[in-house]
């Protein structure tokens, strides 16, 4: 028997999109498993040999898998495919101006834009025709129909969203790190405030950080700090105490249960609108 062609993918949500892109016409791998932190996440031995050996690499790019670049970056030297979606989309560019750290303080870059490109499906989508063009001439399929199928789907997934979001009276936001900035920008939100101050969860917040964050989320009287992957329970847990509102765990990094990427962005949303509405 000839084997599987595979596609390697780096972090689950980007898995079960690509699952949905190549269905039986090869395997997908993941390689950081679900509900790990992808932005600190290094990788085993198994996991630099799935890299170097597969069909094509699907990673997400900006800096997001941290301790995966330098296999990347070996595995595309040596003639593996790596598509980054990153490369496709419209990035959402960062300000120098609003006081926060996009780097970080181990190395890691994150000043050509911010890697949480998933958290909007229309930024996504803009990824789709390209990938299933890419995976496609990699494993030698014809994944046009997939592709015009899941770029359907993302966009009535967003319109979805959008009527979920669109219901508040104002959507602004307090999160665990700076994650929500393409969810925030398609769907009418503001990111007040981070617990950490920086597009990664490898960096430390500082004792001026959470100060001025519970100043900020006072003034705003903020409706919820929201809290997820990455993020130290303990701090988040203080800031809201001392803020004096609910503590809210949101899912962004991981595929969770229900296994697919609309079922982890209505969730996100519903989570998100649920907290705050009535505020």
């Amino acid at each position: 028997d000839v084997p599987a062609a595979r596609v390697v993918v780096t972090y689950s949500v980007l898995g079960a999109l690509v699952r949905d892109l190549v269905g039986d016409a090869a395997d997908v791998v993941v390689v950081v498993p679900d509900g790990t932190d992808p932005h600190a996440y290094e990788p085993s031995a198994k996991d630099v040999e799935a890299i170097t050996t597969a069909d094509v690499v699907v990673a997400n790019g900006l800096g997001l898998e941290e301790g995966l670049e330098d296999v990347l970056d070996a595995a595309e030297e040596a003639g593996t495919v790596v598509f980054r979606v990153a490369d496709h989309v419209t990035v959402r560019e960062m300000g120098h101006d609003d006081g926060h750290d996009h780097g970080s303080d181990d190395g890691h870059d994150h000043a050509a834009g911010d890697p949480h490109l998933w958290l909007s499906p229309a930024t996504l989508a803009e990824a789709v025709p390209a990938m299933g063009d890419a995976i496609g001439a990699a494993i030698g399929a014809d994944l046009s129909g997939a592709v015009a199928e899941v770029v359907e789907d993302l966009a009535d997934l967003d319109a979805r969203i959008a009527a979920l979001v669109g219901a508040l009276d104002a959507c602004e936001l307090v999160t665990g790190h700076d994650e929500l900035g393409y969810f925030a920008d398609r769907y009418g939100c503001e990111v007040v405030g981070t617990i950490i101050p920086s597009l990664g969860t490898t960096a430390e917040a500082t004792a001026a950080d959470l100060a001025e964050l519970r100043e900020v989320a006072a003034e705003r009287r903020t409706a919820a700090i929201f809290t997820g992957l990455g993020t130290p329970p303990e701090v988040a847990a203080r800031v809201a105490a001392d803020v004096g509102v609910p503590l809210v765990e949101l899912r962004t990094h991981a595929i969770g249960p229900a296994g697919t990427y609309e079922s982890l962005l209505l969730d996100l949303a519903r989570t998100i609108v649920d907290a705050l509405d009535g505020a």
